[in-house]
């Protein structure tokens, strides 16, 4: 069993989520999760993660945020197991709102990705899913940064787990890690 770890926007294989898995695998005898740095550009997050999925042989993918949003179109096309945290569903749209557009720095991004970043984004949208019972979401009711009614809605055929409490980033998993590594299928 091998787990493709991606963390959220701006973040990176060092933040408390990444970290958390990585303690945990090791904690319990688990092959590492492979973690990578994800290039700004969509385009090139991408290709780094099939090439990733390739030469590790993967077979379960987890994301938290942008992360999840990588993660629910890379299930799709490779037919991975899943796991989400707080995922962003159509991250253009969050992007662009007016409180996120300086939040975010999407002049700067459209400069290092020479092109509009949030047009990057949108061909990895992944409208439907076409096998849910491979899809466990962790949403977090009080996420502060994206919609969770929109995650519930989107992912409504998925498997969920809500946590009232849960902010966006969930460092915790909302108490569910050991549930979301068992459902991802990695062994004890």
């Amino acid at each position: 069993m091998a787990l493709l770890y991606l963390h959220g926007f701006r973040s990176s294989p060092q933040s408390d989520k990444a970290l958390a898995v990585a303690q945990y695998c090791q904690t319990h005898g688990l092959n590492a999760p492979v973690m990578p740095q994800l290039p700004i550009s969509p385009l090139e997050s991408i290709q780094l993660c099939d090439q990733l999925i390739a030469e590790h042989a993967i077979t379960a993918v987890c994301g938290s945020s942008l992360g999840g949003f990588y993660a629910l179109y890379l299930a799709e096309q490779f037919g991975l197991r899943c796991g989400l945290i707080n995922p962003a569903i159509t991250p253009w749209v969050d992007m662009e709102s007016a409180n996120n557009h300086e939040r975010y720095e999407i002049d700067e991004l459209d400069l290092e990705t020479k092109g509009h970043y949030v047009d990057q984004l949108k061909p990895y949208y992944t409208p439907r899913l076409s096998h849910p019972e491979r899809f466990l979401a962790l949403i977090g009711l009080a996420d502060e940064v994206l919609d969770p009614q929109q995650m519930i809605h989107h992912l409504a055929a998925a498997r969920q787990i809500i946590v009232p409490d849960g902010d966006h980033s969930m460092n915790d998993f909302g108490g569910h890690l050991t549930e979301l590594i068992a459902f991802l299928g990695i062994e004890f």
